[in-house]
């Protein structure tokens, strides 16, 4: 066996020990007697109403991707897109590797043309839009909304968002006078304007979403306040340290509900409920991949 192998056998081991270990913890915590009334008082209008967030922000991620990959004159359907989005998407989550579905969606796009670096790079720019679209939403809601966090937390949170931001805005307007290199056209200004617009969209409606599951399980939690937690949730959830998010979401959310007075029982559901969504929405794509195989 090679050292790649080894290598990666040994990150996808870290990765189960980080989401089972979480939630090993956050179980042995719990009151299921209180974990079991929270569930049995589930409304399900507002479980519907967060599965149509996502759905909703899984349309708007194939279409920032459409219009990255526009700035290259690569044209296709938008459906074209959201297919591959899903059917990335699905590989992700069904198999604990973030570039599996990331390498799945550069591939099929390379192989209808687009240049292997700019395929990769789409994907790159893509994340990293999203990643910016929850540096804004933070860079608002933490100077009025994010006392309950602990102070050195928070002033390492308010260095990084606003260096983030910063940073961006210096690489896309300063690009354009270093390099007359095509490659770089969908990250700079004026054409980024509206994938970071997309980004900070969906970004508002993955906040919507666990407003939704929360009024599911009837959780008195101010509206506001997800605008600060939900965000870096979202961020720790993307990094490449669990299986789909799993644990550190509920980890996460868990600590900052503590914060507020709330016990572990409302993060441990709330973001169980937000890993079903999470399976729910990968179907389409394995549809989308099963169905490409048959053909």
């Amino acid at each position: 066996m090679d050292f790649k192998k080894i290598k990666s056998r040994l990150l996808l081991l870290f990765r189960f020990l980080i989401s089972f270990g979480i939630l090993f913890y956050l179980f042995y915590k719990t009151d299921f007697a209180k974990l079991k009334i929270i569930f049995s008082q589930i409304r399900p209008f507002y479980y519907f109403l967060a599965l149509l967030c996502v759905m909703s922000f899984q349309s708007l991620v194939a279409l920032r991707w459409k219009i990255i990959c526009g700035g290259w004159n690569f044209r296709q359907p938008f459906f074209y897109f959201f297919r591959l989005y899903l059917m990335g998407f699905s590989l992700n989550t069904l198999f604990p590797g973030i570039v599996a579905g990331d390498a799945l969606r550069s591939f099929f796009v390379y192989k209808e043309g687009l240049d292997w670096k700019k395929a990769t790079f789409s994907v790159v720019l893509d994340r990293a839009f999203g990643l910016l679209g929850i540096m804004v939403i933070l860079a608002l809601s933490l100077p009025f909304q994010s006392a309950f966090l602990p102070s050195k937390f928070r002033f390492f949170l308010f260095l990084i968002v606003y260096a983030s931001l910063f940073g961006f805005l210096l690489i896309s307007l300063s690009l354009r006078y270093i390099t007359e290199k095509d490659f770089f056209r969908p990250l700079l200004f004026p054409s980024s304007v509206m994938p970071l617009f997309i980004g900070l969209v969906i970004q508002i409606l993955f906040v919507f979403q666990f407003m939704a599951l929360g009024a599911s399980l009837n959780l008195p939690l101010k509206e506001s306040l997800y605008f600060v937690i939900i965000p870096i949730i979202s961020f720790l959830a993307a990094l490449p340290l669990s299986i789909s998010g799993l644990g550190v979401r509920e980890g996460t959310l868990s600590y900052f509900l503590y914060l507020l007075k709330y016990p572990v029982e409302y993060g441990l559901s709330l973001g169980l409920l937000a890993y079903s969504l999470i399976l729910l929405s990968a179907l389409p794509g394995i549809f989308f991949y099963l169905k490409g195989r048959g053909q």
